[in-house]
């Protein structure tokens, strides 16, 4: 087992990178602590570690990125037509403009914002800020920067944050919050006094084929539309701006900017003490098979089926770290019998856990799986095929007697958050032939969406096609019998 070493990160010499997407991304994956862990690391010593421990990054789903840029050029293209006045500050580096140029363009901003003349409004997109807030050195590029002179000489600013997703969420709307404390910072040692800021997401909205929202919804959604096309002319997306601003601000400094943060806390804490927990949406995070990789060397009680979180603290708490030593809390009472009782030694522990509300009406239950995947894993360990009280299993049992020509499908999809439809459909047929399953008969179905699935007709496609191929798989895999026969003939 080669052990990646993730040392404590120091906060009191050099201020550590940080950047309000990391952060918006540690909400997104349910606050995974061991995410921004590693996120920090990285930003720190780069990618190394990873290769060091044999992974790859998991990377974003070019259809998503693809889903994002459509929509971004198209406000990009309205807003700058309706503002009249606007600058890309990413593209005006690309061309080699000087004052663009480096690893920030703090300059540039403080520039305009003191320059523009009374009425005067400028919008300037991507622009990349980089300032140092306590122990943090943050750096961002704000989607969209909105500055705007009133008569009086004071200054209006507005950060928004262009999301291609159904709607305005937490998450959002602290990333914005994090661009407001970068520019309170770079107005305050650049001298600027006389402003003020306001934050708002703008997003694609809700989908054609979405429930009926109720009319308090309908105002909103109505009201934001309208919004969207006063501001920036747009009249196919949704601008939302943030009512309690002051609010998200008080979080940032709470996760990252105060001495006493999140952040801090997660920084120097001792990798093996963050506690962490595989679900369905780590197939979104960049170190998802860091972590899988992680769990099965060291045994982690997430390799457990059905375990939630909730479960897994309270195993962890009692002492119960490893998916071994959930196996052998309880034995069998004999070899005939499928009643658990509590291992030697291991009474008084199961009877603290047996009382912890989350975890005790299923703890019977985590024992047969923790002692199935033992068993799987090679132990020697008797373990049941079925668990008792719970009903059939999802998998029927086949051998030569038992369904010997049984055929499984086995599933995998991938959704596409941003427009909450699926964009990846996969499935394994397998066909046993008097119980096992040979080579030949085995298929793989893939289906990948051509483009972003904006609508329900383009997901309808997909899952058609899809289908249709997973059953004339399932026909033509499958041990002719009376009833594939029969199948046959009908196809």
């Amino acid at each position: 087992m080669t052990t990646p070493s993730i040392p404590i990160i120091p906060l009191a010499n050099t201020p550590q990178r940080i950047s309000p997407t990391d952060i918006s991304q540690y909400i997104r994956l349910d606050q995974c602590r061991r995410y921004l862990r590693l996120r920090l690391h990285e930003r720190t010593h780069g990618l190394r570690f990873m290769q060091a421990y044999d992974v790859t990054p998991q990377s974003i789903p070019p259809i998503l990125t693809l889903s994002g840029a459509r929509f971004e050029d198209r406000v990009e293209q309205q807003a700058a037509a309706h503002i009249g006045s606007a600058i890309h500050c990413a593209d005006a580096a690309r061309k080699g403009e000087d004052a663009f140029i480096g690893e920030h363009q703090n300059a540039v901003v403080l520039a305009y914002a003191r320059d523009l003349a009374p009425g005067a409004t400028l919008l300037l997109f991507q622009p990349r800020l980089q300032v140092t807030i306590g122990s943090w050195n943050l750096r961002g590029n704000v989607d969209l920067l909105l500055l705007r002179r009133t008569s009086d000489r004071s200054l209006d600013v507005l950060i928004i944050d262009m999301k291609s997703s159904t709607a305005a969420k937490v998450e959002h709307r602290l990333q914005v919050a994090f661009y407001h404390a970068m520019l309170d910072t770079l107005f305050e040692t650049g001298g600027l006094t006389q402003y003020s800021i306001t934050t708002g997401v703008l997003y694609r909205g809700p989908s054609m084929d979405a429930p009926a929202p109720s009319p308090a919804e309908q105002i909103r959604l109505a009201n934001q539309r309208a919004a969207a096309q006063a501001m920036f002319g747009i009249d196919d997306a949704y601008l939302e701006i943030v009512d309690d601003p002051n609010a998200y601000r008080a979080e940032v400094a709470t996760l990252v900017t105060n001495r006493d943060s999140l952040a801090a806390e997660v920084a120097q804490a001792r990798f093996e003490d963050i506690r962490f927990h595989l679900t369905y949406k780590c197939d979104g995070c960049l170190y998802n098979e860091f972590c899988m990789k992680w769990a099965a060397e060291h045994d982690d009680l997430s390799q457990i089926p059905y375990l939630v979180d909730t479960e897994k603290n309270a195993l962890q708490a009692g002492g119960v770290t490893t998916t071994h030593e959930l196996a052998a809390l309880k034995t069998f009472r004999d070899e005939q019998s499928t009643d658990l009782i509590a291992a030697p030694g291991e009474e008084s522990r199961i009877l603290d856990l047996s009382a912890n509300r989350a975890l005790g009406p299923r703890l019977d239950e985590l024992i047969h799986r923790a002692r199935r995947f033992r068993s799987w894993k090679g132990d020697d360990l008797r373990a049941l095929t079925y668990i008792p009280s719970k009903g059939y299993g999802t998998l029927p049992a086949s051998d030569a007697t038992i369904h010997p020509n049984l055929v499984r499908i086995y599933l995998d999809v991938q959704h596409d958050y941003l427009h909450d439809r699926l964009y990846l459909l996969s499935a394994l047929v397998a066909a046993c032939e008097q119980g096992t399953e040979p080579a030949e008969r085995r298929r793989t179905i893939v289906h990948l969406a051509d483009a972003p699935p904006e609508t329900p007709a383009a997901e309808q496609a997909l899952l058609i096609g899809w289908v249709g191929e997973v059953l004339r798989a399932v026909v033509e895999l499958a041990v002719c019998d009376t009833l594939n026969l029969a199948l046959r003939r009908f196809w």
